[in-house]
């Protein structure tokens, strides 16, 4: 049975990382605000190279050219956002590992290890991402460069491509900048806009998550592990979902960020005592709104209490219904979300591991929902 101290323990470090997630949020949302300097770079250089002279005039040698050079002037422009990225991540790295050791040290009382600045570097440099799709596995300067490399690609192809459909310069602008009367959100600038955003916050969640990994290893005389935190929402992906609760040893387990966009993070597990004891709360955005919520709910767990429509346009129709009527407990369900290496599992799968949900619930694949 916990003590009131370990209970205490339990609470701080909990209340502390929840209120820290919150501030790393708001700082993912300050350094995306970077590139809009740069993107006012790449829209006035596309349209003082697009005002000379029609392309339509030129061959296709003399386009290759021409695009080789807007290539170049691109990339720079690209790369420098991204060495300021670059810049900007190593200093979060050493204030989240800072973090890190000042919340052990606060809710355990004890005067926690933190690494070097050095040990810190070369783990956000060294240790891969774990995001699914082709950015998975992949180091954070290879990442923030496939980038670079991406977006300057989708600028000097858009206007290849007008060239070819024939479209005048006044086209190709507007097909890369967008249109005013839809705020220029119709432009490949404003998918480059909403990429940049996403490669910013995966890189500072990727950052703050293998510098804050590296102070427990250092503490590891009074840390045990952790305990994956997904955000409790709508917008919560599958496999943060299932994720969402389960407890791993230091160094053998996922790591936030599981995909691009990831809002997961991590609490300790200590030595004192279990994780979450009673009394401890943790923050929901339910079907009524904010609220506070057990800390020991899990995902799925809290997901029951909420109404079958929010169930829904959380877990898609077919998974609410089966979540609702196939028969099985929040924990078995979770459980069933996620393969043995944490990726999430198609419903196709699903029904060959547990037909009888899919029976029990008068799901039919292929068919809608009754």
């Amino acid at each position: 049975m916990p003590t009131t101290n370990q209970a205490q323990t339990d609470s701080q470090l909990l209340e502390q990382t929840t209120r820290h997630s919150v501030m790393l949020e708001r700082l993912k949302a300050g350094e995306v605000k970077k590139f809009e300097k740069y993107l006012r770079q790449i829209d006035a250089l596309i349209r003082e190279q697009l005002t000379r002279k029609e392309l339509t005039t030129y061959s296709r040698d003399r386009l290759e050219q021409f695009l080789a050079r807007v290539d170049g002037m691109l990339l720079e422009i690209y790369k420098a956002f991204a060495d300021v990225v670059q810049a900007d991540l190593v200093d979060i790295a050493l204030y989240e590992s800072t973090f890190e050791a000042n919340s052990l040290s606060h809710a355990m009382s004890i005067d926690a290890v933190v690494p070097a600045n050095a040990v810190i570097r070369a783990a956000v440099f060294s240790y891969p991402l774990q995001v699914k799709g082709i950015d998975g596995g992949k180091l954070l300067k290879s990442f923030l460069a496939g980038w670079t490399r991406t977006e300057t690609m989708r600028v000097t192809n858009t206007i290849r491509l007008g060239f070819g459909q024939g479209q005048t310069n006044a086209q190709i602008i507007q097909a890369v900048r967008g249109t005013a009367a839809q705020n220029f959100t119709d432009g490949i600038l404003a998918v480059s806009n909403r990429n940049a955003a996403s490669v910013v916050q995966t890189a500072i969640q990727h950052v703050a998550t293998t510098a804050r990994m590296e102070t427990l290893k250092a503490n590891s005389d009074v840390v045990l592990g952790y305990r994956w935190l997904s955000t409790l929402d709508s917008k919560t992906s599958q496999q943060c979902k299932g994720l969402d609760g389960m407890r791993f040893e230091l160094g053998k387990g996922p790591l936030p960020p599981a995909h691009i966009n990831c809002r997961s993070t991590t609490v300790p597990i200590t030595r004192l005592s279990e994780m979450f004891s009673k009394g401890a709360t943790r923050a929901s955005v339910g079907n009524t709104g904010g609220g506070q919520v057990d800390a020991s709910m899990n995902y799925y767990e809290w997901l029951s209490t909420q109404p079958a429509s929010f169930q829904d346009h959380a877990l898609g129709p077919v998974r609410g219904k089966l979540f609702r009527d196939g028969g099985l407990t929040p924990e078995k369900f979770a459980i069933l979300q996620l393969d043995k290496r944490f990726k999430p599992l198609t419903l196709a799968q699903l029904k060959d591991l547990e037909p009888d949900m899919f029976t029990r619930a008068g799901v039919t694949l292929g068919a809608p929902p009754a």
